[in-house]
């Protein structure tokens, strides 16, 4: 037998997330290929010897020794799939600060039940629906307005991830002066402790239009975000609505537009 405990067996479609329980641990037993199991065991026949019975088992031919979740699958036997509900996985979620303020903006996780989840990941500005990047001049719709990844001024390892745009913020007398934007997003876990980030294709995540993202190990984690201008005569950093705040811009209408986010997927 593969799985030790047996929780709750939850009801799923394929086999692209796992159930209720807790992987089990690997023991002994064949995986694909083994032994045909005697037809007079039934409906208790576990023909893969994963210990999750034939009725119920989604991933038929487990390898030999590998843990599986609640309904017979293996970590190589899934493929990650996003999880489109908020707030996944019974998790509770705040969030303090502002993201073109001095400090940022923070979002913290907390009590995230995993169930038999052998992974959950956080990807970067995923929704295609909704290009992120920050424009002081409109909507984010000029070309260079989203984000482009930095990788000289991130450290993936310790967590930080900076993107850089260009844009520009429109002034009262109709001319908009060029500004560089920067997101700088930091990720730790819930002792603060950095959770590194990486690229899609190392995650094995096959996201809809994010390129960054973290795995996410435990039950909490927190996100940090800033946004900042950077004036060309100047040369210096400024969170973007202190910026913009003190910049000479129309009366009576705000054209500061910005746009953050991130997806789960898990399997």
């Amino acid at each position: 037998m593969r799985v030790g405990v047996v929780l709750v067996l939850a009801a799923l479609a394929g086999c692209a997330k796992g159930g209720a329980g807790a992987p089990g641990d690997g023991g002994g037993g064949g995986g694909g290929g083994g032994p045909t199991a005697d037809a007079s065991c039934g409906d208790q026949c576990d023909t893969d010897h994963d210990g999750v019975v034939d009725p119920i088992d989604q991933c038929p031919n487990t390898p030999m020794g590998a843990m599986v979740n609640m309904v017979g699958c293996a970590d190589s036997q899934l493929t990650p799939v996003l999880d489109d509900t908020f707030p996944p996985y019974d998790l509770a979620w705040s969030m303090e600060g502002d993201l073109g303020r001095a400090g940022g903006l923070l979002w913290t996780y907390t009590g995230i039940v995993r169930g038999d989840l052998f992974h959950i990941w956080w990807i970067v500005c995923d929704d295609p629906a909704t290009p992120c990047g920050v424009s002081l001049d409109g909507p984010i719709d000029q070309p260079g307005e989203a984000w482009t990844y930095d990788t000289t001024q991130s450290n993936l390892a310790a967590g930080v991830l900076v993107a850089t745009n260009t844009t520009g913020v429109l002034l009262a007398d109709g001319t908009t002066r060029p500004l560089t934007g920067r997101l700088t997003v930091t990720i730790v876990d819930g002792s603060n402790a950095p959770l590194p980030v990486a690229s899609i294709g190392t995650l094995g995540v096959p996201a809809r239009d994010g390129m960054y993202g973290a795995e996410i190990p435990g039950t909490a984690y927190n996100v940090t975000a800033l946004v900042e201008v950077e004036d060309q005569t100047t040369m210096t950093w400024t969170p973007f609505l202190d910026y913009y705040d003190a910049a000479p811009t129309p009366m009576g209408v705000s054209n500061a537009t910005v746009s953050f986010g991130g997806s789960f997927y898990d399997k």
